[in-house]
């Protein structure tokens, strides 16, 4: 029996622009949405990416940060902070709470290979997740959210849990291929109405979308 691919929880809310899709961790996934030219024009503006495909898995517990350093991943010493290593962002969010987020198939273990165990729990994740970048990103965020995302996240390794546009999310900043970057998690129930919010705010400070292969064009 032919298997059924996954699809971005923001792909019916692509549909209209037409990207160019592709397979990404066994999800259909917005790769393009213009030539490369345009899409980096975009980005220095302002400009939205999917990366919803991206593996990630919650693990929880009294012993979750014990079982995680047990399989070899380091992990942010405080919560509300995260790290990035070798393809692997790990982001605490409580004491005993892990947002695990792998971006290749190198990782090892895979967030796939994680499991429960006595005192840990291992939770599956439905993220909508997204990138926002640009030289207007402090007039978006003060349009969609009360606090000063700019000032918040401005520490290094520091997350935020807040509400965005009136949906519960997390973000934090990150340097990626030279580029001041955001990222941007919620339920994925919730990521076309986001999405197209976001995307509505952007096209009218001069930006657009962009696809996964901007930042990632290896994938």
């Amino acid at each position: 029996m032919k298997s059924t691919m996954l699809k971005s929880p923001i792909a019916f809310a692509q549909a209209s622009q037409n990207p160019q899709m592709a397979e990404v961790n066994g999800m259909l996934t917005a790769v393009r949405f213009a030539d490369e030219a345009i899409e980096s024009q975009r980005a220095d503006v302002l400009a939205i990416c999917d990366v919803s495909a991206f593996a990630r898995v919650s693990i929880k517990g009294q012993q979750a940060a014990s079982y995680l350093q047990q399989q070899g991943i380091a992990l942010p010493a405080d919560a509300n902070q995260w790290l990035f290593e070798a393809d692997r962002l790990v982001m605490r969010l409580g004491n005993s709470e892990f947002l695990i987020e792998d971006q290749s198939s190198n990782v090892k273990p895979s967030v796939s290979e994680l499991s429960s165990a006595e005192g840990v729990h291992k939770v599956s994740r439905n993220d909508a997740a997204f990138i926002l970048t640009g030289n207007h990103i402090q007039p978006l965020f003060a349009e969609i959210c009360e606090i000063d995302l700019v000032a918040e996240l401005a520490t290094e390794n520091h997350l935020v849990m807040t509400v965005i546009a009136g949906v519960s999310a997390t973000l934090l900043s990150q340097t990626l291929n030279g580029e001041r970057i955001y990222r941007l998690w919620c339920d994925g129930t919730y990521g076309p109405y986001l999405w197209k919010t976001l995307l509505s705010i952007i096209e009218q400070a001069g930006g657009g979308a962009v696809g996964l292969h901007h930042f990632y064009p290896k994938i």
